[in-house]
């Protein structure tokens, strides 16, 4: 991948948040109840792909919690372990081509996050749906 210029903060900030809701938005729980906890995403610091990609799964849960997101010991861990996957796959691919690829075209973002764990169609179709494309 080219190393690309670095996209702002705010849109860097929106496209991971509304990646991050995305995530959450699956095994019954709708965009717009993962939505509403994005302000405690934000302040927990979920919402940083270089939180993500430092932290261990177990503090992504705490943190989690934290934040408002709490669906059990079971759903809150798979949550807590698909954000470690994800910031795994940002310390691979780099922070700034990820956020580029991102932001890029339908074809290259399912290409970029179909690979990582627990990201799947239903994701891919919410991420879609937030970033109106």
């Amino acid at each position: 991948m080219i190393n690309q210029p670095q996209p702002s903060i705010d849109l860097q900030a929106e496209v991971w948040g509304d990646l991050l809701v995305s995530i959450l938005s699956v095994n019954n729980y709708s965009l717009e109840k993962a939505y509403a906890h994005l302000p405690g995403l934000q302040s927990e610091g979920l919402c940083s792909p270089d939180n993500l990609a430092k932290w261990t799964a177990e503090e992504i849960a705490n943190r989690l919690k934290a934040a408002g997101v709490d669906r059990g010991s079971f759903m809150t861990g798979l949550y807590a372990r698909r954000l470690a996957a994800l910031g795994a796959a940002v310390r691979t691919i780099g922070l700034t081509n990820f956020t580029n690829s991102l932001l890029a075209k339908r074809a290259e973002i399912s290409s970029l996050l179909m690979p990582i764990e627990g990201i799947g169609p239903r994701v891919l179709m919410n991420f879609f749906v937030l970033r109106h494309t």
